[in-house]
């Protein structure tokens, strides 16, 4: 069996899709990126659509093993990556946006239970009033001219003395 030749000529694309968008393509008012190189390859690829979020997501993945891996910059080159590969449609595209729809799908009901349970608001009234305690703590108690006096004669007895 031999593979079947293309209908039309082979372009001279880089092996990874590389989001480009023609004059008129893009509405910020949609969270989608679109592959395609003209209009008319718009209404052709109508359906290799993908969401910004779900690219993000996906970055958020790549980036969050990487750095647990091997530190911070695995972590940007595996953010970099994820997110590549999320506008790929391969199978590493599909486990990419699979990914990244996880990481969409978890950030949709974080906002929903802080919507209903206003847990960011309740976390932030909390530590603020943990903030104003602590600093009735420590102007009753000095706490923090009492550790940096410490701290000044500790250096002190370390450091070696001049002759």
């Amino acid at each position: 069996m031999s593979n079947p030749q293309p209908s039309a000529p082979p372009r001279n694309e880089p092996e990874f899709a590389v989001p480009a968008y023609a004059v008129g393509d893009y509405d910020p008012t949609e969270s989608t990126i679109n592959t395609a190189q003209s209009n008319s390859d718009l209404d052709a690829n109508s359906d290799n659509k993908v969401r910004d979020s779900v690219i993000g997501g996906a970055a958020v993945v790549g980036g969050v093993a990487g750095l647990v891996i091997a530190g911070p910059i695995l972590g940007l080159v595996g953010a970099v990556g994820a997110g590549v590969l999320a506008t790929q449609s391969n199978k590493a595209g599909d486990v990419a946006r699979a990914s990244g729809d996880v990481v969409v799908a978890a950030g949709d009901r974080a906002k929903k239970i802080d919507k209903k349970h206003h847990v960011v608001d309740k976390t932030k009234n909390a530590t603020k009033s943990a903030l104003q305690s602590a600093k009735k703590f420590d102007e009753k108690h000095q706490v923090g001219q009492k550790m940096s006096n410490g701290l000044k004669g500790l250096a002190n007895k370390i450091r070696p003395k001049k002759k």
